[in-house]
């Protein structure tokens, strides 16, 4: 048995009916709408902020940076909470639905599209009968300078 395929664990967020992908070294909690106080002079995907555990958290429209439109609130919504170093960011989106292993060399540049560094999108893996997209989450962080 060879042990040289590499395994992630993903977080499996949804906008649609599609699925998104984000990988779980970035993901530092799932939390339930809070509430989120609003901040002037914030571009249209950033809702405003929140206060959890002492730390203050920009939280971003899911929906809105992935150009589908404003997140509806349900009893499913949840906010991702992201870190990069010491760098928390929020993400409202429509569910957070589960955590899957998917084997790295599965993650596929989308079609004829070429994979860039500063893309948003790491790639798709095919899981059973759907597609994840795999999130780049280092870039969500370097398009707001955190």
């Amino acid at each position: 048995m060879s042990l040289s395929t590499q395994s992630l664990k993903i977080v499996v967020i949804t906008a649609g009916v599609e699925q998104y992908g984000l990988p779980i070294e970035h993901v530092a909690s799932i939390e339930r709408v809070l509430d989120i106080t609003p901040m002037p002079e914030m571009p249209s995907d950033v809702l405003g902020i929140i206060h959890l555990r002492g730390n203050v958290i920009p939280i971003i429209d899911f929906g809105q940076l992935i150009g589908k439109g404003k997140t509806e609130l349900t009893d499913q919504t949840r906010i991702v909470i992201l870190q990069n170093e010491a760098n928390f960011l929020g993400l409202l989106t429509e569910a957070a639905t589960d955590v899957i292993d998917i084997e790295a060399d599965s993650i596929q540049s989308p079609g004829s599209f070429r994979s860039r560094e500063d893309s948003l999108i790491k790639g798709v893996s095919k899981q059973d009968l759907h597609l994840v997209i795999v999130l780049n989450c280092p870039v969500i962080f370097s398009n707001r300078n955190l």
